[in-house]
């Protein structure tokens, strides 16, 4: 019997430590991911909460015409900015943030000040 147990620790920690690697290239452990709808002239949700650490944005234009998404930290520096999103389509980006409040906003002009602004609360 202990030969039984000898040969099986190391089997186990190997199937574990293949099970773990298998998780990471599949994509297991991934940054939780925000859903925004944008379209004229809001977005949807309003207000956001999530974790610190990697946040994966996951925007899609619903509306008539292009719009873009920008993540700003207080005092005005952009963390993040998807460029243009056409309607029907849905852009990606990822930032990882620390605790905070952030604004998410359309930058094209007009847009941000006709309603395309949304906040985002980052806590731990």
């Amino acid at each position: 019997m202990t030969r039984r147990i000898a040969v099986t620790v190391p089997v186990v920690a190997f199937l574990a430590a293949s099970a773990l690697f298998a998780l990471a290239r599949s994509g297991a452990g991934a940054p939780p991911s925000v859903g925004l709808i944008e379209k004229e002239f809001l977005f949807t949700p309003k207000d956001v909460v999530v974790g610190m650490g990697g946040v994966a944005f996951v925007v899609n234009n619903q509306g008539e015409i292009d719009h873009n998404f920008v993540l700003e930290a207080s005092g005005g520096k952009t963390v993040a900015q998807i460029d243009t999103i056409a309607p029907g389509q849905t852009g990606r980006v990822t930032a990882t943030l620390p605790p905070g409040i952030y604004t998410m906003y359309c930058s094209l002009p007009g847009h941000r000040e006709a309603g395309m602004v949304a906040t985002l609360r980052v806590g731990p």
